[in-house]
């Protein structure tokens, strides 16, 4: 059995056996497999072998990786950075963030980084085995293929928006990535719409997956809309946005209350429980039933900002009180321990959002009517008046604050919207003590940087 090299940049994995197994290294080290595992081609001469090894990806994200719904995950990592969630739990690594004193050395950067570029290590393994395999039939070809060029590109996307400059990881080869460096941010979002321009034309034009637990061409266009309104490309992220809302493929959700079940048809992409009747991720790691907070709870501040009469303020959040104090918690996500059947998945992607872009862009593109469309669209199922913002500045403000209570809690919105719209500094400089500019990027984990020094300089402020 051939040997296979693997590099610790970011502790890189390999594929290695059936149901695929992700194995971590802690150095420059050569693995002889044992004869009951196969690799290379091998590992994909067939689409229930290739199927086991993207599926393993879900399965990572969902449980413990970059958008993971517990403390390793950004909705409750960014929350706690920003003004949506206090740490109540001082020996969680996320009280850190809470209190702005992160370091180099914190644990839970750490793994953001390496859970990371561990998955874009697995899911380049994927592409590669299957653009290898002559087994495998076209069309389950290029779908996978899809699939996999959108993974590289989703999690690339949080680690550039998280650590700013940052290397494109599109190979196994362990000798490329041992040295890699940082490329700017601006080519960077250039080769993700590389990859997601490829992955659409690769895609059937339905996803046939049930409860869309897997990515399709919608998803595609999901992540290029939000792409491209991060760039400014106003136009495009429109054009991308209607794609979606036009489709007929997503239904507007109009109560609150089925926002979030599995079956909900404005859902675009989302991870299921680990196992038939497990609850979300999120629904265990926000619940609580007593006072004070085991762990967390929504930031006070976040209460305060809703609008008399928003009904997701009654049914998206939920309290506990004490004798004198009463504690709030995202409720978005209503189950929380084991039942016959899940109820509810993790939602990823939903369409809520593509109305909240395209009115963003629109008012960038000086279509202020359809802007307020869009706002309304979603002030009016939370029970509340049509917006009053009439000039361009104001729909913007009214975007940003609809995007602030639509999202709360969920994938780090918050944080990213903050920065992107350069508000960032001036909301939270006054409720965060010693924040600097600087913050808005998480410091590189030191031991990258002393792996690949092609990875320095280290980010500003640490």
């Amino acid at each position: 059995m051939k040997n296979i090299k693997y590099n610790r940049f970011t502790n890189l994995i390999g594929l290695l056996v059936l149901p695929v197994i992700l194995l971590n290294c802690e150095s420059f080290i050569e693995v002889d497999l044992p004869d009951s595992q196969i690799t290379g081609d091998h590992a994909f001469s067939d689409i229930g072998t290739a199927e086991a090894a993207i599926a393993n990806v879900y399965s990572k994200l969902r449980s413990g990786v970059l958008v993971s719904g517990n403390s390793s995950g950004i909705s409750i990592l960014l929350g706690s950075y920003t003004d949506e969630l206090q740490t109540y739990n001082t020996g969680l690594t996320e009280f850190q963030f809470y209190q702005n004193s992160l370091i180099a050395t914190n644990t839970s950067v750490n793994s953001l980084w390496t859970g990371s570029y561990n998955l874009i290590y697995a899911v380049n393994a994927v592409k590669e085995g299957l653009e290898n395999s002559k087994t495998i039939s076209p069309n389950d070809k290029d779908r996978l293929l899809g699939e996999a060029l959108f993974l590289r590109v989703y999690i690339h996307f949080y680690l550039l928006n998280l650590f700013g400059d940052i290397p494109y990881v599109t190979t196994t080869d362990y000798i490329t990535n041992s040295t890699i460096g940082k490329l700017p941010q601006s080519q960077v979002y250039m080769l993700m719409i590389d990859d997601l321009k490829d992955a659409k034309s690769l895609m059937p034009p339905v996803n046939h997956s049930q409860f869309k637990t897997r990515p399709g061409i919608d998803t595609v266009k999901t992540l290029l809309a939000r792409i491209y309104l991060y760039i400014e490309e106003w136009g495009l992220a429109e054009i991308e946005a209607n794609s979606l809302i036009n489709s007929e493929k997503f239904v507007w959700v109009n109560s609150l209350d089925e926002v979030f079940l599995k079956n909900s048809p404005g859902t675009i992409w989302q991870l299921m429980p680990n196992r038939q009747g497990a609850p979300t991720i999120e629904g265990q790691s926000f619940i609580f039933k007593m006072g004070p907070p085991p762990n967390r709870a929504l930031n006070k501040l976040m209460i305060d900002i809703f609008e008399i009469g928003d009904m997701r303020k009654e049914l998206w959040i939920g309290s506990v009180s004490g004798e004198t104090e009463t504690w709030y918690y995202p409720h978005k996500y209503k189950q929380n321990t084991n039942e016959a059947t899940s109820n509810e998945f993790s939602i990823l992607f939903r369409l809520e959002e593509m109305y909240l872009i395209r009115a963003e862009a629109r008012t960038h593109l000086g279509d202020l009517d359809g802007a307020k469309i869009d706002i309304n669209k979603i002030r009016s199922r939370a029970s509340l008046p049509d917006t009053s913002a009439e000039t361009a500045q104001q729909l913007l403000d009214a975007v940003i604050q609809e995007r602030r209570i639509e999202f709360f809690s969920e994938l780090g919105h918050r944080f990213f919207d903050l920065k992107r719209m350069g508000l960032i500094n001036s909301t939270l400089s006054p409720i965060k003590p010693g924040w600097n500019p600087t913050d808005t990027l998480l410091p590189i984990p030191e031991s990258e940087l002393l792996l690949n020094p092609n990875l320095l300089p280290q980010n500003a402020g640490y």
